[in-house]
């Protein structure tokens, strides 16, 4: 039986401090030698792609939430599901409504990303700026405006803040049946992300396509926060680290080692 097997990163294959130990590198990369059919599945994009080459990943992988499909061995995206322009039009006109910009997504014709933001928000956003301003996106600049052409294809919004500024625009996006919204907590930080996406475009519907991709019998899908649950749930079996979120863990079929302790490692090496 030909099984995949997928994996959030932060705060499920990564430590506390976004790395991937030593032991977790050496046993997975292990595995993947061995014909183990091993990926990801991130809400990251550009910056997933050292912790690819750290683990010898050798099948695509599933970036910004199931939005995009990254062939590492390639270097280039393979597959992309945009939102359409009225979807992503209202979208702007909401977070105007709530005085609230975002790191908007691109994505060109070249297979590469372009990001464009109005304003940086908060303490933890400047900081997601300078993790990734310098990394392989095409662009990554700030703008007077977000505008949104025909020629666009708009793929992503991505903010970050408290709880009680992300609901309430949470909850109007969550109406609009282009879109897809996720709001979970930060694992580094006290603060919360909200991330908007096309409602054709989700972790599980990236798993899925890879599943038939691989031509795969199962999936066993690995993850600790809200934006995994979908992907948990479709997989037939969907595990939680021992750090994940509540509820997460309550609804995974099983609960192992925390991230920071390999466990998503050491269950691989002992079940695969």
């Amino acid at each position: 039986m030909k099984t995949l097997y997928v994996s959030d990163l932060d705060g499920t294959l990564l430590d506390r401090q976004a790395r991937l130990s030593v032991q977790s590198e050496t046993i997975i990369r292990r595995c993947i030698e061995e014909g183990m059919l091993f990926t990801v599945a991130t809400a990251r994009s550009q910056s997933a792609i050292g912790y690819l080459q750290q683990l010898g990943v050798r099948i695509p992988s599933i970036h910004l939430n199931g939005v995009l499909l990254y062939d590492y061995s390639r270097r280039q995206y393979i597959d992309c599901v945009p939102m359409d322009i009225a979807t992503s039009l209202e979208i702007i006109r909401i977070l105007k409504d709530f005085d609230r910009m975002s790191f908007v997504y691109k994505f060109d014709s070249d297979c590469g990303i372009n990001v464009e933001f109005e304003r940086l928000s908060n303490e933890v956003e400047r900081n997601f700026f300078e993790a990734r301003k310098n990394q392989d996106y095409k662009s990554f600049r700030q703008t007077p405006e977000i505008t949104v052409s025909e020629e666009d294809k708009v793929i992503y919004f991505t903010m970050v803040d408290a709880y009680e500024r992300l609901q309430p625009i949470y909850t109007e996006i969550q109406k609009l049946s282009g879109a897809k919204a996720t709001l979970y907590s930060d694992n580094y930080s006290s603060m919360y992300f909200l991330e908007v996406f096309s409602s054709a475009a989700t972790k599980a519907a990236g798993v899925l396509k890879l599943k038939k991709m691989l031509g795969a019998d199962r999936i066993v899908a690995f993850g600790d926060n809200l934006n995994d649950l979908e992907m948990m749930k479709i997989a037939d079996c969907g595990i939680a680290v021992g750090d994940a979120v509540e509820s997460v863990r309550q609804q995974a079929d099983a609960v192992i080692g925390r991230s920071y302790e390999d466990g998503v490692a050491l269950y691989l090496m002992h079940n695969s």
